[in-house]
């Protein structure tokens, strides 16, 4: 079974009885993570203390083939849900694990327990994902990366939670810092929640200087600084700033990830304005709306690059994304070649 869309909500907070387990994964391992926690805690309302879930990793079932299947047959000690927590950091046991899911799909009753598979990234092709989606009493669940929307959404949530108003320009600069990941995003939000006394400081408000201050990527180099000369072909500006951010507390991931967003904000202008929408018109219906100050540089690209070469520079964006996952990869290399490539185009065109 595979849960999507507005259904996921609901099961997270509720899950079925008669689902037996749940996979969840997804290239945001935050957001697996959070998600976990919350199915365990609707499964069990001890998953804090020393009774809590059975935790149980790749490497538990590869010393022991037969760990898995124990722990879903076993009965509780003391009533109640019994929940298992498999964190998978590789798939060595994946056709293992399948058989194991199949057997209970298929005879249910033998479940006495609730199963939470966390991993990451898995392809259609994954033997365990396929596994799930095609099975009556289990479920997957797709984690992937938070849009700058729901990033700012997410923060202004958390802050009014606690009392504590963000101005707008402050959270329209913050979101893109800090998206792409869920854990980043909770430890930001409560880095800067300490910073402003948890509300305790009345009539304050969290500022752009405060991000600036506090804020991961805030200080120094942000994400912002390397998209944007990149864009405007300012090549030795663009290859400046990366290695000074990457010096600092930025990743290349987290940069790429950035560029994405970019670029899909400018082809979603771009088309409006290839349909006969002006420029200032296509930019107003973005959301959320593009940063004030970096307003005209953003116009400036709009003129600069040509729809069919942004489609180009984001298809190739998706490839460097799948190179810098593969173990061993020169990160920084590779992320400054994409870098290169794309401002010398736009150093050319401007």
């Amino acid at each position: 079974m595979n849960i999507t869309g507005n259904r996921v909500t609901s099961f997270l907070s509720s899950p079925h009885h008669d689902i037996i387990g749940i996979l969840l994964y997804g290239p945001d391992r935050g957001l697996v993570k959070e998600r976990g926690k919350v199915l365990a805690k609707a499964y069990s309302l001890n998953v804090d203390d020393i009774f809590g879930p059975t935790v149980l990793t790749s490497d538990d079932l590869i010393i022991d083939p037969g760990k898995l299947d124990d722990e879903i047959s076993a009965l509780s000690m003391f009533g109640g849900t019994r929940v298992i927590r498999l964190r998978l950091d590789h798939e060595r046991s994946g056709v293992a694990i399948s058989k194991i899911i199949k057997k209970y799909d298929s005879n249910p009753k033998m479940a006495e327990a609730r199963l939470i598979v966390e991993a990451g990234e898995l392809t259609k092709r994954s033997v365990i994902r396929k596994t799930f989606e095609a099975s009556a009493r289990f479920g997957s669940i797709a984690c992937y990366n938070l849009s700058t929307s729901d990033v700012v959404s997410l923060i202004k949530s958390r802050f009014d939670d606690l009392s504590i108003n963000i101005e707008k320009n402050a959270l329209q600069y913050w979101a893109p810092l800090i998206e792409g990941d869920l854990a980043l995003i909770n430890s930001e939000v409560e880095k800067m929640a300490v910073y402003m006394g948890y509300g305790e400081k009345k009539g304050r408000n969290i500022t752009i200087e405060d991000i600036k201050k506090v804020a991961a990527g805030g200080q120094d180099i942000t994400i912002p600084d390397v998209i944007m000369n990149t864009m405007s072909g300012n090549l030795l500006e663009a290859d400046s700033f990366f290695y000074r951010g990457i010096k600092g507390k930025l990743n290349s991931a987290v940069i790429l990830r950035g560029l994405q967003n970019y670029l899909v904000r400018l082809i979603q202008a771009k088309t409006h304005i290839n349909n006969g929408e002006s420029p200032e018109s296509a930019i107003s219906a973005l959301r959320p709306p593009i940063f004030y100050m970096h307003k005209s540089t953003f116009l400036n690209h709009l003129k600069i690059w040509p729809l069919s070469t942004l489609h180009k520079a984001l298809s190739q964006s998706l490839i460097v994304e799948q190179n810098l996952k593969t173990a061993g990869a020169p990160q920084e290399a590779i992320m400054g070649r994409l870098l290169i490539a794309l401002s010398s185009y736009s150093k050319r065109r401007s």
